[in-house]
């Protein structure tokens, strides 16, 4: 493992994440919006990609966001595994004919992440390019949070220059597995409280990615992918 240089947009994360996002205040959250993103957290999103000036934004999960970074003037591109919430995503696009979305419907799959079995995407080659050019990336799903820990360890290890924004960090087991791969990268982040607690990383310094874990926590990963409902 070694540090990485960063470059020059990379570097420009860093400072935005240290030094202008705490200082964000856009009123208060606190919106019950159930799975989708509540209004208050769209608006941090919203203020994110202005202050950055961000174009290319990657989403694991589509819903409200997706129109919100449209609206924004971003590129963006959707990794989605339900085909319901897809179709309600793009009826709620009706409107923006040829605008710049790429969606990927792709099925929740069996990944084994560091010695414990989770459920969660294999990237085809169009959606890792699109990754991999992405200026934010959003981690809003899959559905369960905690398996969200292989789509985060991803987009660190692949959006070398990304903000990386995970929703429901209000959920300790999200936390903690935040908090560590953003603190063994030598990310800087910061967590806004937010609604349902939104966990912000700059880009990562070292490659290959430090995607270890304690062994409790690899224990409680397997609990959690037999029995989803044993709690964080």
């Amino acid at each position: 493992m070694k540090e990485v240089p960063l470059t020059d947009r990379a570097t420009r994360v860093h400072a935005f994440v240290r030094d202008s996002l705490p200082k964000i205040r856009l009123g208060e959250g606190g919106c019950d919006a159930g799975y989708a993103l509540p209004p208050a957290s769209l608006a941090l999103l919203r203020e994110c990609v202005a202050q950055l000036g961000i174009r290319r934004v990657f989403e694991f999960g589509t819903g409200q966001s997706t129109r919100a970074f449209l609206d924004a003037g971003c590129e963006v591109a959707s990794v989605e595994d339900s085909a319901e919430w897809l179709s309600e995503t793009k009826r709620a696009l009706d409107g923006l004919a040829g605008a710049p979305i790429a969606f990927f419907q792709l099925p929740l799959r069996l990944v084994w992440h560091r010695g414990a079995p989770m459920r969660s995407w294999l990237l085809p080659a169009g959606a890792l390019a699109a990754l991999r050019a992405a200026e934010l990336v959003l981690v809003d799903s899959p559905a369960l949070p905690p398996f969200r820990e292989h789509a985060l360890a991803m987009a660190l290890a692949q959006a070398r220059g990304a903000l990386i924004a995970v929703d429901d960090a209000g959920i300790p087991t999200v936390a903690r597995f935040c908090r560590r791969l953003a603190e063994r990268n030598g990310a800087p982040f910061f967590r806004a409280d937010t609604d349902h607690g939104l966990f912000f990383a700059g880009p990562a310094e070292r490659a290959p990615l430090d995607d270890a874990r304690p062994f409790v926590e690899t224990l409680k990963a397997w609990r959690r992918y037999f029995h989803p409902r044993c709690g964080a």
